[in-house]
C-alpha cells in the first residue's frame, strides 16, 4: 500500500484497509474516481479522497436503527492522523451510548441557522423576503410597508415582537389619525413574518398569537364620482385635449417656417397621451390601478367587448373578464388610433416601456383641476360599482365584476343597492 499506483482506479464498492500513516495519507491521489482507505489501527476511522484529490479523515459507525453512517472528522491538511485516530475514538465511545453523531451535527447547524435569523431584520431579508416574493406579485410594495413601520424594530428578537409592542404602536398610529384599515393592513404583514418565523423554528411560540385586529365597518360609505363630478373632469380632460391639439399645431407651424420635420398631427379621434383613456377605462371597467397598469393588448376584445384581467395580474390570482361598456369600446378604439394602430404590449406603458407602479401624477391633477375633493384614483373603481349597485345589480354580480374574494368586501355597496328594508319602512311611516 506504500506504493499504491496513482493511476489505479478501486471499484466503487471496494474500500481498501491499510495501516495509515501520515506518509501514506499524504501520498494518496485523485484517480478520476472517490475512493476510500480504512485504517486497520482503529476501527471506523477512514480517509476519503475525493475526485479531485482533496482528502477528509472520516469516522464511520452503524447508529441504533442499523443505518450506515460517515461522520467528517476533517480534511487531512487540517487534522493529523494521531488526532484523527482520537477523535475516532471518542466518537466511537459515544455511539455505544446511543449517540446518533450525525443527527446531532445536523441539529447544531440547524439551531446555528436559527440563532443567526432570530433578529427580526436578519430573518425579514434571509427567509421572508424570498418566500414573499414568490407567493405574493405586490411583495415589494409589503417590503417597503415593512420597513417603513417597523424597520426601528430590525434589531430586535423575532421573540420580543410580542402583543404588547405591537399594542402600544398601534396606539400611536391610531392617536395619528391613521384609519383602523390602514393599521390592520400594516399589522398584517408583520403577523406574516412572525407566523413564519415561527415554522422556521425561530420562536417556540407565536408572541402575537390570539392577537385582534380593530374591528372595521364593512359597510363604510365610499367615494365615488357624482354626475356633476364626472361632468366637471370630462370638460378638464376635453380642454386638455384641446390645449394638446392647438399645441401641436403651434409646434408644427414653428417646424414648418424652419423647413424641419412636421410631427403628426392631433385629430379629435385621437388622444394626445394615456390620461384620458385611463380615466375613462377605470370608470367602466372597476379595474384596480394595478391591473389597469399591467393589461396588454391581448387582453382587449372588442368582438365579443369584454377585458380579460389575467389571474397573473389580478390581485385574487384568479382570471375574470369583464364586459366593456359602448363608450369603453369607443376609447380603446380612439387609443389604438392614437398609437397607430397598435395591438401588441402594454396598452398604458410607461415611458421605458415597462408598467408603471402607480397612477400618473397627470391623474391627481386633472381630478383636482376638475375640482374633485376626497377623492383618490382609486375611487374610479368605487364608482364602477356604486354605480352598478344603483341600477339594481344584485352585489355577487358587483363581486365577480370587481374580482372581490368575499362577499363582505362587497358590502361597502350595499346600501346603494334596491334594500327591502326601504320598502318596510316607506310602508309604515311613509
Amino acid at each position: 500500500m506504500e506504493n499504491l499506483d496513482p493511476q489505479w482506479t478501486p471499484r466503487s464498492e471496494i474500500c481498501m484497509k491499510e495501516k495509515l500513516t501520515e506518509k501514506l495519507v499524504k501520498d494518496l491521489a485523485a484517480t478520476g474516481k472517490r475512493y476510500e482507505v480504512r485504517d486497520s489501527v482503529m476501527p471506523g476511522l477512514m480517509v476519503r479522497v475525493a475526485v479531485s484529490g482533496s482528502k477528509s479523515y472520516y469516522f464511520d459507525y452503524r447508529s441504533q436503527d442499523g443505518k450506515r453512517n460517515k461522520y467528517r472528522i476533517g480534511s487531512t491538511d487540517a487534522v493529523a492522523l494521531s488526532d484523527a485516530r482520537e477523535v475516532a475514538r471518542k466518537k466511537g465511545g459515544e455511539v455505544a451510548h446511543g449517540k446518533n453523531l450525525n443527527a446531532e451535527k445536523k441539529e447544531k447547524k440547524r439551531k446555528a441557522e436559527v440563532e443567526k435569523i432570530q433578529k427580526l431584520g436578519i430573518f425579514i431579508e434571509e427567509v421572508w423576503e424570498p418566500w414573499r416574493k414568490a407567493e405574493r406579485k405586490r411583495a415589494e410594495e409589503d417590503i417597503s410597508r415593512l420597513k417603513l413601520h417597523f424597520g426601528s424594530w430590525y434589531k430586535l428578537p423575532v421573540s420580543q415582537i410580542d402583543k404588547v409592542r405591537v399594542g402600544k404602536w398601534r396606539q400611536k398610529r391610531l392617536e395619528a389619525g391613521i384609519s383602523p384599515r390602514t393599521i390592520n393592513k400594516d399589522v398584517a404583514i408583520l403577523m406574516s413574518v412572525v407566523s413564519k418565523a415561527t415554522e422556521h423554528g425561530v420562536v417556540k411560540t407565536n408572541p402575537l398569537k390570539g392577537w385582534k385586529q380593530l374591528k372595521i365597518d364593512t359597510r363604510e360609505k365610499v367615494r365615488f364620482l357624482s354626475d356633476k363630478e364626472e361632468e366637471r373632469l370630462r370638460e378638464v380632460l376635453e380642454r386638455r385635449e384641446a390645449d394638446a391639439r392647438k399645441g401641436r399645431d403651434n409646434h408644427n407651424y414653428w417646424l414648418y417656417k424652419r423647413r424641419k420635420p412636421l410631427r403628426p398631427m392631433l385629430t379629435d379621434q385621437m388622444y394626445s397621451d394615456h390620461i384620458y383613456p385611463l380615466i375613462m377605462l377605470a370608470i367602466h371597467t372597476g379595474l384596480r390601478p394595478e391591473e389597469l397598469l399591467s393589461i396588454e393588448w391581448k387582453d382587449i376584445d372588442l368582438r365579443h367587448k369584454t377585458v380579460t384581467v389575467r389571474g397573473e395580474i389580478a390581485k385574487s390570482g384568479r382570471t375574470r373578464h369583464v364586459p366593456l361598456s359602448s363608450e369603453g369600446c369607443q376609447v380603446v378604439r380612439r387609443w389604438q388610433r392614437s398609437k397607430d394602430g397598435q395591438q401588441v404590449g402594454l396598452v398604458f406603458p410607461g415611458k421605458t416601456g415597462g408598467i408603471m407602479d402607480r397612477m400618473p401624477r397627470a391623474v391627481t391633477k386633472t381630478i383636482r383641476e376638475a375640482k374633485i375633493k376626497d377623492f383618490r384614483p382609486y375611487d374610479f373603481r368605487h364608482t364602477f360599482a356604486s354605480r352598478l349597485a344603483l341600477g339594481g345589480i344584485d352585489l355577487n354580480t358587483i363581486r365577480e365584476l370587481m374580482g372581490h374574494e368575499d362577499i363582505s368586501q362587497t358590502l361597502i355597496y350595499a346600501h346603494l343597492t334596491h334594500d327591502h328594508r326601504k320598502e318596510a319602512v316607506a310602508r309604515v311611516f311613509g
